[in-house]
């Protein structure tokens, strides 16, 4: 006869799918916002403007917004801003931001198709593994290519205004169509490598190979059975 009075109440597991949804939903804020600021930079190097100027300010952003700028000091009496410098230099300069969007879109919807493949019970099937393999390269080979591109974009703007503010035999309206205004001291930064991203994408790259140990073993278990 079983007493009542000493039977342990069983305590109510939280449902997988609840949690799916709780951490699907983390994942797609996080890289929706993350999304958005890069995508909001993007556009405001290519266009030297910020998105939103209220009160009739102007909304035309110096030279040294650029990522690739550490400072640009105009000569005494001159103007110029982003917005007049050459297409080409805010295209090379935006293109590491446009890089990260598509790496973060991508790796988000790798990453939510693993936790929804986890959240099943099938941690060791083909869809979670062939998106392992997706957010690895996603990540590691994205965020190589990000830094890449930004390094071609410092590289270029370095050549660029060393000739450009040289003894080469540049004219002023040469300098003015490239840098959209009479600059007297420019100071290039160093290349942005997104190490978060690559560190990301070693970790990626360390569970990918885990899962497809697991999944090793679960068929030869299946095999012996």
């Amino acid at each position: 006869m079983i007493n009542a009075d000493h039977v342990t109440p069983v305590r109510p597991r939280s449902s997988p799918r609840v949690s799916y949804r709780l951490v699907s939903t983390v994942i797609v804020v996080i890289a929706t916002l993350t999304v958005l600021a890069s995508l909001v930079r993007a556009i405001t190097i290519i266009t030297g403007r910020t998105l939103f100027a209220f009160g009739g300010a102007d909304g035309r952003l110096p030279l040294v917004y650029l990522p690739q700028l550490l400072q640009a000091d105009l000569r005494e009496g001159a103007t110029g801003t982003l917005t007049d410098a050459a297409l080409s230099l805010r295209l090379l300069g935006a293109v590491p931001s446009l890089v990260e969007v598509a790496v973060i879109a991508v790796a988000a919807v790798a990453l939510l198709r693993v936790v929804k493949g986890v959240s099943r019970a099938e941690p060791f099937g083909a869809t979670v593994l062939a998106n392992w393999r997706l957010l690895t390269l996603a990540l590691l080979g994205g965020g190589i290519l990000q830094g890449l591109a930004d390094t071609v974009a410092n590289v270029y703007l370095s050549s660029s205004i060393g000739l450009l503010l040289g003894a080469g035999r540049v004219t002023p309206e040469q300098r003015l169509e490239f840098l959209g205004g009479d600059y007297s001291g420019i100071g290039v930064n160093l290349p942005q490598w997104p190490l978060a991203i690559i560190v990301a994408g070693l970790v990626a790259l360390a569970l990918d190979a885990a899962f497809r140990a697991g999944a090793r073993l679960e068929r030869d278990v299946d095999g012996v059975v």
